[in-house]
């Protein structure tokens, strides 16, 4: 099965390398979309000197990983899925030797790589023109990638849930903005989780999302202790593993009442 995934995954590859042109814009926009919070941010330490904790090459920092990090969190399947459903192609996938989900977690795989290098170019672009700081230790550089790794199923199986709104919907647009939404907030992409108020820290605590971001940086940047992160991997693997099974069940249900327009 792996490998019939990884067959999927490089199709899903192939599919955004038709045109050479969408990994430069794709890269261009992330670095102006860097370009923005960085200025916006240096006019707030002009102001205040400090935010959040974070010194102002800190800062730079965040951003840049954030702008690498936010396709690999935010880019997924949905919109396939939902369009298989109303064009009648789900019958098809229901049907392939591999499962729904592997099929579909073969397509994850693919735009993961294309996030990926989306992500790194843009970070050795941005590290030309800005000062930034290396991880604080090689431990914590492999810690980083290990915490980003483990996102994967979480970010998997939202997507898996928000596209198995297609089956009662004509559209799942307004899904994905909230699912986008959600993660930009919760997981820090919009502002370190330390500048909300505490009850949202609370929040944030709890729920899986702040460990897509805002976790993974600080350990890059060092500021999260060794003994945090072993709860921290706990606390991932638990929320996988729950938000698994929650698509698992939504998507079973689902499928018993589908209905597939012309067929």
């Amino acid at each position: 099965m792996l490998k019939s995934m990884l067959k999927i995954g490089k199709m899903r590859w192939q599919e955004y390398n038709i045109y050479p042109s969408n990994f430069y814009l794709f890269t261009l926009n992330r670095i102006v979309e860097v370009v923005v919070y960085i200025f916006v941010w240096q006019a707030i330490y002009n102001q205040t000197g400090n935010a959040g904790g974070l010194s102002i090459e800190q800062m730079v920092t965040y951003y840049i990983l954030v702008t690498a990090l936010r396709p690999i969190i935010l880019w997924g399947c949905n919109e396939e899925m939902a369009h298989s459903i109303r064009n009648g192609q789900i019958h098809k996938e229901l049907l392939n030797p591999i499962s729904y989900f592997q099929y579909y977690f073969g397509m994850e795989i693919g735009e993961f790589a294309f996030a990926t290098v989306v992500g790194l170019a843009t970070f050795v672009c941005c590290a030309i023109f800005w000062k930034v700081m290396i991880p604080a230790s090689i431990l914590h550089f492999l810690l980083f990638i290990f915490i980003i790794l483990l996102s994967v199923p979480i970010t998997f199986s939202l997507q898996m849930i928000v596209g198995t709104v297609g089956f009662y919907s004509n559209s799942i647009w307004g899904m994905q903005i909230l699912r986008k939404a959600i993660i930009s907030i919760f997981s820090g992409i919009i502002a370190p989780i330390t500048l909300f108020p505490q009850w949202f820290q609370a929040l944030s605590n709890f729920l899986p999302f702040k460990e897509l971001i805002y976790t993974p940086i600080n350990i890059y940047l060092g500021q999260i202790s060794l003994n945090e992160i072993g709860i921290i991997i706990i606390k991932q693997m638990i929320w996988g593993i729950l938000l698994y099974m929650l698509a698992k069940l939504f998507f079973n249900h689902a499928v018993k009442k589908v209905t597939i327009n012309g067929g």
